[in-house]
């Protein structure tokens, strides 16, 4: 029997697909929900004529591993000091933050032909350690009022040379992973279009593409484009006061902003310059008018479709 209890390391690759080598001293990551996929992979099939009914066997191909978590939405501890959850981001294609020393670091996509960062991972069920390498990913963030906000993350890499071993992890330090603080009003401000509605939640799916590239003399996971969207559920506003209906009818490009967090070393930042109102759906919550926003987040005008900061 394996009991159900996990670990989990990350540790950016200087080689695409070399193991990285995480250890628990240095790369532990601090998840919830964790879960994986020792060995996902595709069916060769013969498809041979033959004499009687029945299935026939299949042989092996493009064999991979998948991951998935959450990790919670702190900040370092340090203003100017980078959260783990950054490397995580720059395995979906974030770039390298960016750091001001004593103020903050700061994270957009990378652009197009950017060297691609991957991630070697290691995951253990108990003592039961599953190596995965040349791993990329996409992510999702959630800003729910009365919850603490997190990012969820699903990985796909390629098999370690040697990917399945018992051994035990031993101690994972996890004191870079700050607590986090709840959404509510005290410690979160949003705003859409410069106006700052009632906020119940900010979701929002990078949709990062991933492939298994799989070529004679090559193979390799594939982190393609990203297409961030998703919704924002508020207070139906007073069209005298704010009318995010004719935003939606004209198509404009809005800026949409929000600040999680009061004390330096512990606050985050999440933005962007140019998101597009694509719905408005109507609910009822207590009696009250709730509006679901649904929002593209664009790079019109070559401005970043998303940027993180941590101060």
């Amino acid at each position: 029997m394996v009991d159900a209890v996990s670990t989990v390391w990350a540790k950016k690759e200087g080689v695409y697909g070399t193991d990285a080598v995480p250890t628990g001293a240095a790369n532990g990551i601090l998840t919830r929900n964790f879960s994986m996929k020792p060995v996902e992979m595709d069916r060769l099939d013969r498809n041979l004529d033959q004499l009687i009914y029945g299935a026939q066997s299949s042989g092996t191909s493009n064999k991979r591993m998948t991951m998935a978590y959450e990790v919670e939405l702190a900040g370092s501890g340090a203003a100017g000091t980078a959260p783990r959850w950054m490397e995580l981001l720059e395995g979906c294609g974030l770039d390298v933050p960016v750091l001001s020393a004593g103020v903050d670091a700061q994270q957009d996509f990378a652009l197009a032909g950017t060297p691609a960062s991957s991630l070697t991972q290691y995951g253990y069920w108990q003592d039961q350690l599953r190596k995965m390498v040349g791993s990329a990913g996409t992510f999702s963030l959630d800003f729910t009022a009365g919850a603490y906000p997190f990012l969820g993350f699903n990985w796909t890499g390629l098999l370690a040379a040697t990917p399945f071993s018992k051994s035990a992890p031993g101690e994972t330090d996890l004191s870079d992973w700050v607590q986090p603080v709840e959404v509510n009003t005290d410690n979160t401000s949003f705003t859409l279009d410069g106006y700052a509605p009632a906020l119940r939640s900010l979701k929002l799916d990078a949709n990062v593409a991933t492939s298994i590239r799989n070529l004679v003399g090559k193979r390799y996971v594939r982190r393609g484009n990203h297409a961030m969207s998703g919704t924002m559920i508020v207070e139906a506003t007073d069209i005298a006061t704010k009318d995010y209906l004719s935003t939606l009818l004209s198509g404009t490009t809005v800026p949409w902003s929000l600040e999680h967090g009061t004390v330096a070393g512990n606050i985050i930042g999440i933005g962007g310059a140019k998101a597009q109102i694509t719905d408005i759906s109507e609910s009822k919550e207590d009696d009250v008018l709730m509006w679901t926003i649904s929002v593209t987040c664009t790079v019109d005008g070559g401005v970043p479709d998303i940027s993180f900061s941590a101060e």
